[in-house]
């Protein structure tokens, strides 16, 4: 008699519907940051707000919004860019996490932009 579901045939039928599943995942994704060049939840950048001063940041919905002095940005919130407050640069924090320090100045920026809603400066 014919066997169709052998136990090695349901585990490569369980490889290949695995490695399906995230290839289908990584295109949803980067079509996603292709469409509006920034990443979607969950892969948003985190800010810890160490200073005594709210940190200026921005995202492409809701524009500049501040994040509360000695606090952390949510999982939800989506911030593209921060304002590094002792210099004035803007940091584009793509999927990091940055840490506005006590004297103003960003720990952990992946790249450095001209201005907020700008890609980074490349050299």
């Amino acid at each position: 008699m014919l066997k169709i579901f052998t136990p090695a045939r349901l585990i490569a039928l369980a490889i290949c519907l695995a490695i399906s599943a995230s290839a289908v995942a990584y295109f949803a994704i980067m079509q996603e940051k292709e469409q509006d060049g920034h990443w979607p939840w969950p892969l948003n950048g985190v800010l810890i707000n160490q200073s005594a001063q709210p940190a200026k940041v921005w995202d492409d919905d809701h524009l500049y919004y501040t994040i509360a002095a000695k606090t952390r940005s949510g999982d939800q919130q989506d911030i593209d860019h921060v304002q590094e407050t002792a210099s004035g640069r803007w940091c584009k924090l793509g999927m990091s996490t940055v840490t506005l320090k006590a004297d103003g100045y960003l720990e952990n920026c992946p790249c450095f932009s001209l201005e907020a809603g700008r890609a980074c400066i490349q050299f």
